[in-house]
Parts: C-alpha cells; sequence; structure tokens
C-alpha cells in the first residue's frame, strides 16, 4: 500500500492507497501535529508532495529511519510537460494535481484547487501543463478583511439566501462567499476564451470545494483526492 502525503502551507493531506481507493483522507494543521497513520506496519511505499522544505526533510528523516525511503515529487520526476517559462517554479501540489485530473479526466482539463490560495492549473489537449492562475485563497482574503477592518470581527463561511445583505454579517457572507463563487466562474469562462474552446474537464478540489460546487453553475467533477490521486500515480510510473 502506498502512502500518499501533500504537505501545503497551512495543513497537511495524508491517506493510504490499498491499490483500488484511497482511505478516508486525514488533515492536520501544517507543523502543528505528526502524522497518526494507522495501518503503517502494510505501509511499502510512501510518496510525498511538499511546499514546504524544512517538513519535506523532516518526514524524508523520519521514513527513512523506520526503512521506507520516500519518493518526492518534483519537476524533474513528474512525467508531464511543463509548458512554462521556468518548470522549477511550478509548486508540487499542482504537479500532482495537473497529473491527476490529466489522468483520471482526460484533456483540456482545468483544476480548480481551494487552499491558502486558490489555483488554476491548465492542461492542454496534448495532456501537456501549460500553466495557470493564483488568488487569494477565500478564507485568506476573508480573514484579512476582518483583521483590517475593527468593526467587522466575525465571518461565516456559507452562503446567505440573498446578495443583499441587510446586517454586517450578511454582507460579509455575501462578499466573501458569492464574491469568491463569481471570481472562480469569471476565470474558468476567461480560461475557455483564452483556450478557444468549451469542452474543457472542470475539477474542484480543495478546502471550500463542495460549498463553491454547490453553487457554480458550470459542468465540474468534484474531487477531493486529485491532488493525492496524481501524486501516487506519479509515484507508480517513476517505478514501472
Amino acid at each position: 500500500m502506498i502512502l500518499c502525503i501533500d504537505i501545503g502551507n497551512t495543513s497537511i493531506a495524508y491517506s493510504i492507497w490499498d491499490g483500488k481507493k484511497f482511505s478516508k483522507i486525514n488533515r492536520i494543521a501544517t507543523g502543528r501535529n505528526e502524522l497518526k497513520i494507522s495501518d503503517m506496519d502494510l505501509v511499502d511505499s510512501i510518496a510525498i508532495s511538499s511546499v514546504v522544505p524544512k517538513l519535506t526533510n523532516h518526514y524524508s528523516n523520519y521514513f527513512n529511519k523506520i526503512g521506507i525511503k520516500p519518493f518526492i515529487v518534483n519537476h524533474d520526476n513528474c512525467k508531464i510537460n511543463l509548458v512554462v517559462d521556468n518548470p522549477s517554479e511550478v509548486g508540487p501540489d499542482r504537479i500532482c494535481n495537473a497529473y491527476g485530473a490529466q489522468k483520471k479526466y482526460g484533456s483540456p482539463c482545468v483544476i480548480v484547487d481551494f487552499g491558502s490560495a486558490t489555483t488554476y492549473d491548465i492542461i492542454n489537449e496534448n495532456g501537456d501543463f501549460i500553466g495557470g492562475a493564483i488568488a487569494p485563497g477565500i478564507d485568506v482574503s476573508a480573514n484579512y478583511l476582518i483583521k483590517k477592518a475593527a468593526l467587522l470581527n466575525e465571518a461565516i463561511f456559507k452562503f446567505p439566501k440573498h446578495v443583499i445583505g441587510k446586517n454586517t454579517s450578511a454582507n460579509l457572507q455575501s462578499g466573501i462567499m458569492y464574491g469568491g463563487l463569481y471570481s472562480v466562474n469569471g476565470m474558468i469562462n476567461r480560461i475557455m476564451d483564452e483556450m478557444n474552446t468549451k469542452n474543457i474537464r472542470v475539477v474542484l478540489t480543495g478546502g471550500f470545494s463542495v460549498l463553491i460546487s454547490e453553487y457554480l453553475d458550470i459542468k465540474h467533477e468534484l474531487d477531493e483526492t486529485i491532488t493525492l490521486y496524481g501524486l501516487k500515480s506519479i509515484l507508480s510510473v517513476n517505478h514501472e
């Protein structure tokens, strides 16, 4: 079985691939806790995607000590063509999103990943990663607004019934959630325009994907495991 670990700036997601599916996806705050892995004695391979070098080294050393050398995804071993100015700048999480979506859903494809940043990863008709966009995450933008405005001391991350709010809380909910929704909607449509096709698979993943999915009127897939799926797939193709 394969233990897959995706280390992000704010959280770490990890799960075990049993050859057919992932077990429950576990999440912990980045740098605050150690992984709690059941069935570790059944794990024979480990794959890591990380944007936090300090933790990459920490977990690499730990797993090496217990006798399993982890595979670390990077731009050199990802097995996908990165058609960008500087391939080394593409984050491992985005590489995993791209590879996983291309293998699972085909191409062309756009993956929208809602994390600390909302990222848009674009795969063309040839299966190449051709770039994308990075925007502030929905909660990052909201928390910055609340921090800067003393009277706006709370935001509830859910969609209000109406866009036009009648109180401060409803105003915040509307601006944060509907603003985020229509930003995603607009970005996807602009990406389709630049690629001169509407025939693009859209995949949502990450923290706010479930909420946004319910309201997004563009046909899409909701796949909370796509990053880990890409991670295990890159490991597998490197071991062939």
